[in-house]
């Protein structure tokens, strides 16, 4: 029912100055019609006045007060120059008087200023079903009819028509009066009249009163019987009270008995009729049967509390049907929340036996409402777990609290679904009678979840893969430039000893292996990792990768292994050989544990294999690279015949050990070795026997020479050696001895014996003989010029002659 709400203003809302304006002729018949009613409840036969100038009952102050607060206090002015001018006429009281000039205008003011408070801050509804309303009402009502009354008094005072010693009992008379008009009859026009004047004046959508709110209650033929008994019934008391034989006892009593049956057949709406009714007909039985009243004021307070308890009555009861009826709509709203709710809704009680349940619910458990009432809910369960799920909430429940929980449920067809369920307690005075649960299927959620999870999981580690191989990416870089810089093999194998725990940072060993084609067997030269996992030599033949020339995974619960693995263990083996332009010139051999491999071996492998595979195949050409440079330079430095170092060998080698031994004030000898008649060996045996004493000669040089000796082939059949930290002397001694041994050389060619060899060298030293690699050069050759001259086959050093042949 829409609740009726004043707008929060006073004397001049702009809503009700805009009605005003619009409808302005149906204000002007409203005036016209209030100033007749007006008139007609001020006369004497009407109301019930005192001798002393007081009113017990003046219904048309309750009009007035209606009108104010029914519709607005703006009606104030009209409301007191009607009273001043109904005063005038029916009872001849002067404009000028007190009553009329003083007494009319505040009490007209109190009275609008209390129902702006109805109005506006106390929030009062005009329906008054709620004691609330009731209650408000009566507080503001008698709160201005307090001082109203005292007003009066005053003004009948100054007017003389009460004497001062009157004034206190006036003033309370004139108080009880206004609360049994302002209790007995504003009620009945707020809830009967006014609400189809304001639809009158007003668009029903700019206060917000719908046609039907007016009409109250229904037109059934039984309520209009009931209606005319309650008529009746105030006749019958009316005529009890003054006209029948118990008059004399004076049984005002009964009074109460229509207002108490209106109010609790009717409501607020049947007690407001009820309360009108027997006040209006007591105050007219009064006038008419009782012409000496001995004391209106019992008869004035019969009438208030007449009224309070008819009010108070039937706010109770109203406020109880619509008590009734807002439960009777969220019954119906809960009734078809549950049929409609997509979610399954069961209530059970203690021993899990079900009461209630909705077709959701039905339709989870493929069967039907009819089917599942009475039946147990673990009945439904197939599976043991879900047995004991249900057990433990039930437990959990029945002790008072709430459960949240996800359980499983199977299908006959052995089909899983998870249901989410919600179960509350249901209390019956104090006690947990039954259960309240919400089953929710959430199979897609928890599939779409797990997805999501396999997705992010997923992702996650293809990320971390990602990292991974920017990582190792960045260390292959790395080395990469390291390897660019290495002079030889033996800088680029420490580079990848250094790289290659990092970059197989989840291998627990590995080696490197250097090929030897020519040996035909694999030799380890880098290796890390807590244990050796293979052998340190073995042949080509024992590796399947090196005989597939591609990778191979080794295990030794595999049927084809390499024969160089070890024989226990559960770890992983990959052998990668290494090639590099068409040539294999090594194997990177790692060990991976077991447990890398447990969830997906497939994946593992490719991964590690293709990190080995690039790391292996970036090394492989580094060295390969190296390898060709090294023989670039041999070629560039070496004698191609001897294997000796050629003369630019030797200057070179000469410089750099000459500013060593200047740096660190050591000595340094120089040999100049020429093969006597070198020419007849090519005459007499050819060139290729030539070539052999040539090969034969530098093989004994090799020999006889220390490592950081430099033996390099000066030009034709003559040497040079440069003897590092060695004094004139020991290099003469040296000398000598190398001549000796050369003599003792047996050379055979074509099984044909040649003839002795013999040397002539010449010997020169720093820095008795020079401090510069020409000058050192010089005096050896003058020392190897004398030793010729003198009859060759000798050693000559630059100063004398060491020994004769």
């Amino acid at each position: 029912m829409a609740v009726l709400r004043a707008p929060k203003s006073f004397l001049g809302l702009p809503l009700e100055r805009k009605l005003l304006r619009e409808k302005l002729p149906g204000h002007a018949i409203l005036c016209v019609s209030f100033v007749v009613a007006y008139f007609v409840l001020t006369r004497s036969d009407v109301i019930l006045e005192e001798k002393l100038g007081a009113v017990v009952w003046y219904p048309a102050l309750g009009l007035g007060f209606a009108l104010m607060v029914g519709l607005s206090p703006a009606y104030a002015p009209l409301v007191m120059f009607t009273d001043a001018l109904c005063a005038a006429i029916n009872y001849h009281q002067p404009f000028r008087s007190w009553g009329s000039l003083v007494g009319t205008p505040i009490n007209t003011l109190i009275y609008a200023f209390a129902a702006h408070l109805l109005r506006g801050p106390l929030g009062f509804d005009f329906a008054l079903k709620r004691r609330r309303d009731i209650s408000l009402y009566g507080l503001a009502a008698l709160g201005a009819a307090v001082p109203c009354g005292l007003v009066g008094a005053v003004c009948l005072v100054a007017d003389g028509s009460t004497p001062l010693a009157d004034f206190k009992i006036t003033a309370l008379r004139w108080c009880l009066g206004d609360a049994v008009s302002l209790l007995g009859a504003t009620p009945f026009l707020l809830i009967h009249v006014f609400p189809w004047i304001r639809w009158k004046l007003s668009r029903a959508a700019a206060l917000g009163v719908a046609q039907k709110s007016l009409q109250q209650g229904s037109t059934a033929a039984g309520q209009l019987l009931e209606t005319a008994g309650q008529a009746g019934s105030v006749f019958l008391v009316l005529w009890i009270i003054f006209r029948s034989p118990f008059s004399e006892f004076q049984p005002y009593y009964l009074v109460l008995l229509p207002v108490i049956w209106s109010a609790l057949r009717q409501g607020i709406s049947g007690a407001t009729a009820s309360i009108l009714g027997v006040n209006l007909g007591m105050a007219l039985c009064e006038g008419i049967y009782v012409q000496d009243l001995q004391s209106p004021a019992r008869l004035g307070l019969l009438m208030l509390v007449v009224s309070f308890t008819g009010l108070i009555v039937g706010s109770a009861v109203s406020e109880r049907y619509l008590a009734d009826h807002r439960l009777r709509e969220q019954t119906m709203y809960l009734n078809l929340l549950i049929a409609n709710s997509p979610f399954g809704i069961v209530v059970v009680d203690s021993d899990l036996r079900i009461g209630l349940c909705n077709a959701a619910f039905a339709k989870l458990f493929l069967s039907t409402r009819e089917e599942l009432s009475g039946k147990e809910l673990d009945s439904l369960a197939l599976r043991h777990t879900e047995i004991e799920q249900l057990h433990q909430v039930a437990t959990q429940v029945f002790s008072g609290s709430t459960v949240h929980q996800v359980i499983q449920h199977e299908y006959p067809d052995r089909r899983l679904c998870h249901l989410e369920l919600h179960v509350v307690p249901l209390e019956q005075d104090g006690h947990v009678r039954q259960a309240y649960a919400i089953y929710k299927d959430i199979t897609e959620q928890v599939m779409a979840e797990n997805a999501a999870r396999e997705h992010a999981e997923s992702l996650k580690i293809g990320i971390e893969e990602l990292q991974l191989r920017a990582e190792q990416m960045g260390l292959m870089n790395q080395m990469a430039d390291f390897l660019q810089c290495c002079a030889d093999s033996q800088e680029a194998y420490s580079v990848f000893m250094r790289f290659a725990p990092m970059l197989f940072n989840d291998a627990s060993s590995g080696m490197l292996f250097a090929v030897r084609p020519e040996q035909k067997f694999a030799e380890a030269i880098v290796s890390w990792g807590a244990s050796h996992l293979s052998e340190p030599v073995f042949d080509l033949e024992s590796c399947w990768a090196l005989r597939r020339g591609a990778p191979h995974w080794s295990h030794l619960a595999e049927p084809i292994t390499c024969a160089h693995m070890p024989t226990n263990g559960s770890s992983w083996f990959l052998c990668l050989p290494m090639v590099a332009q068409g040539e294999t010139i090594g194997v990177l051999h790692l060990q991976y544990e077991a447990g890398l491999f447990a969830s997906n071996f497939d994946a593992a492998c490719s991964a590690r294999q293709r990190l080995a595979d690039n790391v292996a195949g970036q090394l492989a050409a580094s060295l390969a690279s190296l390898s060709l440079r090294e023989r670039l330079r041999d070629q560039s430095l070496r004698d191609p015949l001897t294997g000796l170092f050629n003369r630019r060998a030797m200057q070179d080698t000469l410089d750099r050990e000459l500013h060593r031994a200047r740096r660190r004030v050591h000595e340094l000898s120089v040999l100049l070795i020429d093969l006597d008649h070198f020419k007849s060996f090519n005459d007499n045996y050819g060139h290729e026997a030539g070539d052999l004493v040539l090969k034969t000669l530098s093989k004994l040089f090799l020999t006889h020479f220390r490592a950081e000796d430099i033996v390099c082939r000066f030009g034709g059949e003559e040497f040079a050696v440069v003897l590092p930290e060695a004094s004139l002397e020991d290099a003469g001694k040296r000398a000598e001895k190398l001549r000796s041994e050369a003599r003792q050389l047996a050379i055979h060619y074509n099984g044909q014996a040649l003839k002795t060899i013999t040397l002539s060298i010449g010997v020169a030293g720093y820095p008795e003989y020079g401090n510069s690699a020409g000058e050192l050069l010089r005096a050896a050759d003058d020392a190897l010029y004398r030793s010729k001259s003198e009859g060759r086959d000798r050693v000559t050093t630059a100063s004398h002659q060491v020994s004769h042949a």
